[in-house]
């Protein structure tokens, strides 16, 4: 059906058959790149020093991260439901010019408080934390239906690569200047990539400035014909309420699913590099190794982002969860030859690059764009705390006693569950009485 709409002034200019989309794109991936340096992997390098200067426990380092998680949690409902209605621009720069704030902050902090109320602000602020995936993944896929997977992927990849970039030049900067200047330099790098790019380019969706998804010509559908190039979706979009997905059991099983996930792997990102400390591997090593995870998740993110535009989506979070699993046999090894931390990182790279490609795609496939930022949003707060308290949990069973081996297999058990579950959870049915209706408010 040919849609009547007036083009409106892009922006910026653009070469002549260039879709917008691919701006929202690269603005999605420089967010995430610079970031990165707020994830647990970048902030494991800084656990050492500050706790030597500050005096500061295992477990109190760990609930910085988990302090910064909740507060994204439970800021993320309100976050999503203002994106679909508003879309990320505003957002995105308030939330860029508080989280880069907050990381130049902790160039003052002295003790466990100040940091804790930092990484609060920092949560709320949205990127660093799953808030970040609402104001860089949820504005690419509006912009894309056809195509979702491999430009999610393809944004979410920023990730990756700040967190490759970031560990080795934390690690730089700590053994240089120190670790406040450290995190300032971070801050200052916010500033400079996410304050303009939301401000000036970030759009909502291709329909407020007179386009279709994928770029798609106006008279012609959005959606290919062929159902065999884009499974498990409808040959028209789906839409669905808020109130319609919360109603249908398979969003519950994938919240279940993910918060088991999180809860697992964040304990192993946090103790990972201590772990490896204690063993004798050289920092030289440690780093080397941590970065070959990032660029694993970058390829293998790009690879299984265009497999789910031919194969169920749920079948990546299969692979991702047992490639998970699997990751945690050199941990448990207990080898401290460098080539056993570049082993798990390798393969932990996989199973996370395929795991996050399922993740970003699942909802707008199984439930369209409209309330996407809303579903992500509703369905994050459990998700988030699981994650949350995964690593101070870890840290009270290391302080305890526990062994590390005991984590890393806890960890091997939850992420090869998870990655299971997904198998099972097919796209629901759109409830009959409005599966043609439009009258509903998306956000609802």
């Amino acid at each position: 059906m040919s849609q009547s709409v007036t083009p409106q002034k892009l922006p910026i200019p653009l070469p002549s058959g260039m879709f917008y989309g691919w701006v929202i794109v690269a603005i999605g991936w420089l967010a995430n790149m610079v970031a990165a340096t707020m994830n647990p992997v970048v902030f494991s390098v800084f656990i050492d020093p500050m706790r030597e200067e500050l005096g500061l426990s295992l477990s109190g380092m760990a609930w910085a991260i988990s302090v910064r998680m909740l507060t994204g949690g439970l800021a993320a409902p309100l976050m999503g439901r203002l994106i679909d209605n508003y879309g990320a621009r505003w957002l995105g720069l308030f939330g860029g010019f508080l989280s880069g704030g907050v990381l130049i902050s902790l160039y003052f902090a002295h003790n466990i408080w100040l940091i804790y109320a930092l990484f609060a602000i920092g949560g709320i602020s949205g990127f660093g934390t799953f808030g970040g995936q609402l104001l860089t993944i949820v504005p690419v896929a509006n912009w894309f239906v056809v195509k979702r997977g491999r430009t999610t992927s393809i944004a979410a990849t920023g990730l990756g690569m700040g967190t490759a970039l970031g560990v080795p030049i934390a690690l730089l900067l700590i053994n240089t200047v120190g670790w406040r200047w450290a995190w300032v330099t971070f801050g200052l790098a916010i500033w400079a990539v996410i304050i303009p790019s939301y401000g000036f380019l970030m759009r909502r969706r291709p329909e407020d400035l007179g386009l279709l998804p994928d770029g798609a010509p106006i008279q012609s559908s959005t959606v290919s014909d062929d159902p065999t190039t884009v499974p498990e979706r409808a040959v028209e979009e789906v839409s669905w309420t808020l109130s319609q997905a919360l109603r249908t059991p398979v969003l519950w099983f994938f919240l279940m699913a993910l918060t088991i996930y999180m809860f697992g792997s964040s304990g192993v990102l946090f103790l990972r590099v201590p772990y490896w400390n204690e063993l004798g591997v050289s920092s030289q090593a440690i780093a080397f190794g941590v970065a070959a995870d990032p660029f694993t998740v970058i390829f293998a993110m790009l690879l299984f982002g265009f497999l789910a535009e031919r194969y169920p989506v749920r079948f990546m979070a299969v692979i991702g969860g047992i490639w998970r699993a699997i990751s945690m046999l050199p941990l448990l090894l207990g080898g401290s030859h460098a080539g056993y931390v570049f082993l798990h990182n390798v393969t932990w790279g996989v199973g996370s690059g395929a795991f996050a490609a399922a993740q970003n795609l699942i909802i707008p496939t199984y439930y369209g764009r409209t309330a996407q930022g809303a579903i992500r949003g509703i369905s994050l707060p459990l998700m988030i705390a699981a994650g949350a308290l995964g690593a101070p949990a870890a840290a009270y069973l290391v302080d305890a006693g526990a062994s590390k081996s005991l984590i890393w297999q806890l960890a091997l058990g939850m992420m090869l569950f998870a990655g299971l579950m997904f198998f099972f959870l097919k796209p629901p049915k759109m409830p009959q009485e409005t599966a043609t209706s439009d009258t509903e408010d998306a956000s609802e």
